[in-house]
């Protein structure tokens, strides 16, 4: 066997095989960590209200900080992957996560509680896109939609975990001494990702497949009319998930039925555990059947009817809340095979630059939603405020009038779905 066939052998023996799958696990963990962090604000409203004393409007655009700054990094970030490779940006994240969540953790008053969170949501920023380089650098590429829904679907757990039981930890030990541990959490992956982590099976750094300027393959990406669809329809269909299931389920759910922060927590928590298994279903079925296009439907116009029956229809007990949030969570998952598509759709040689601004527009929806919603929730409050902690206290009106964005937003997102192309599971090729 000469030299190059043995290095031939062993990149084909190394695709897919077990050591493909540890790295995979190691970023997919990244990205687990990054939701973590960008769900623990579900389960600190009140204690945050009352730390920096502050209403519904400012802890929303606190919350939505981490999204903001998210949103906005997704673009270079896509970009910089064909330049830098995922291990370095993945390493370099974390450390920064690491930092942004001790100052969180640590800060004095709402200003130095914005660098932390800002500094969070830059450091994550790098994890859902790197993770999917690395999978399809280590794992054959007609199981990107697979991989897309696997790692979208195990950062749902890091969710969970930051939802009822971060919640119950958070009424016992309060809000701060957890978030500083997860930041040396944070330090620990750093670690592992540089240790461990490469960013080919070959050892080599991700080379870029075109030889255009990172400022063309973003026009690129921009100029797409699919890429605006793809994106805007997963604006309308991930804002109420990050809306509600991130931030303002739990203190919804405690105020319709009088229950503690842990058991509101785990409620709201079910919509990122539906999601879990929603995102790998559904990513398996449109890789299977070669459909890009109907798991989208089906994903849209059974989160709005869930939406408006669960907000606005019956008035339902928990155990039926608790049923309906994972529905939306499960259909909603398969929302996610639109980065699979965005790419298929795209020159592969602006596939970092796609993925990043679909990505980017994706979580665009819980930046707007967010703070929207504590918006409508101030405006419509009538200045009632708790004796013992100085909370303003919200009421079922409120809530009910602030939460109607959300089956709006996923109505809208329903009727941009019938105008999304199918792909077939097929890259268009530099040509189309």
């Amino acid at each position: 066997m000469t030299t190059a066939t043995a290095g031939v052998t062993s990149r084909v023996h190394a695709l897919g095989g077990f050591r493909a799958w540890i790295v995979w696990f190691l970023a997919a963990n990244c990205f687990f960590y990054a939701f973590f962090q960008r769900a623990s604000p579900s389960v600190m409203v009140d204690p945050l209200m009352a730390a920096f004393d502050v209403g519904a409007a400012v802890t929303g655009n606190l919350a939505a900080l981490y999204l903001y700054v998210y949103a906005v990094l997704q673009l270079p970030i896509g970009l910089l992957l064909d330049r830098w490779g995922p291990r370095i940006l993945l390493a370099g994240g974390m450390a920064l996560i690491c930092v942004g969540a001790i100052t969180f953790a640590m800060a004095p008053n709402i200003w130095v509680a914005y660098v932390g969170r800002f500094l969070v949501g830059a450091g994550s920023a790098v994890s859902f896109i790197s993770a999917l380089t690395v999978a399809s650098s280590w794992h054959s590429p007609n199981r990107f939609g697979l991989f897309s829904g696997l790692t979208m679907g195990y950062a749902m757990i890091g969710g969970f975990l930051a939802q009822g039981p971060l919640g119950g930890i958070i009424d016992i030990y309060g809000w701060r001494e957890p978030i500083l541990l997860s930041g040396i959490w944070g330090a620990g992956l750093a670690l592992l990702i540089w240790l461990i982590v490469r960013d080919r099976p070959d050892g080599q750094r991700v080379t870029r497949t075109g030889t255009q300027s990172l400022g063309t393959s973003l026009k690129l990406a921009m100029t797409r009319r699919q890429n605006w669809v793809l994106g805007l329809y997963g604006l309308l269909l991930s804002g109420p998930f990050l809306a509600y299931g991130l931030l303002w389920g739990v203190p919804h759910i405690m105020l319709m039925h009088g229950v503690d922060r842990e058991t509101a927590g785990f409620s709201t928590s079910l919509m990122t555990v539906g999601f879990a298994f929603g995102g790998p279903i559904g990513g398996f079925l449109s890789d299977f059947f070669r459909r890009r296009k109907l798991p989208r439907m089906n994903a849209a116009f059974f989160s709005v009817l869930i939406w408006g029956v669960r907000l606005y229809g019956i008035e339902p007990t928990l155990l039926q809340r608790q049923v309906m949030i994972f529905l939306v969570g499960l259909f909603g998952g398969s929302m996610i095979v639109c980065l699979a598509a965005a790419r298929e759709l795209s020159p592969p040689s602006i596939g970092g630059a796609v993925t990043g601004f679909v990505n980017g527009m994706f979580v665009g929806g819980g930046a707007l939603l967010q703070p929207a919603v504590g918006i409508v929730l101030d405006l419509t409050w009538n200045g009632t405020v708790s004796p013992e902690t100085g909370v303003p206290i919200y009421s079922v009106a409120d809530y009910n009038t602030a939460l109607i964005v959300l089956p709006v937003s996923a109505g809208l997102g329903a009727l941009l779905s019938l105008f999304i192309r199918e792909s077939h599971c097929k890259p268009m090729g530099e040509t189309a």
